[in-house]
């Protein structure tokens, strides 16, 4: 299920496809997975967002590290260029005008 769900979410978030059903170790899979991975430490720093974001700040509390992170924004913001080039919506997915 868990494979199913990454492409299901690369799919639909990101436009892209994974292939994490034919693929399950793609450099999608593996980073994604990182960021899903309970540990103790991901967990106080949620609770920390939540409950006292400025302790956050204040002790340079990351959920994600800053590769993963920058991995995440570049599909994003490659996501972004081309449904501006291409005109896609970002609700329907149809084109505009």
């Amino acid at each position: 299920m868990a494979t199913f769900t990454t492409d299901v979410i690369a799919s639909c978030a990101f436009g892209i496809d994974s292939n994490s059903l034919k693929d399950s170790d793609s450099e999608f899979e593996r980073r994604i997975r990182t960021i899903l991975d309970f540990s103790v430490k991901k967990a106080l720093v949620l609770l920390t967002e939540i409950f006292a974001p400025h302790l956050k700040t204040k002790f340079r509390m990351k959920f994600m590290d800053d590769k993963i992170n920058n991995y995440v924004m570049e599909i994003v913001w490659s996501t972004v260029e081309y449904r501006c080039e291409t005109g896609i919506q970002w609700s329907t997915g149809e084109k505009l005008g």
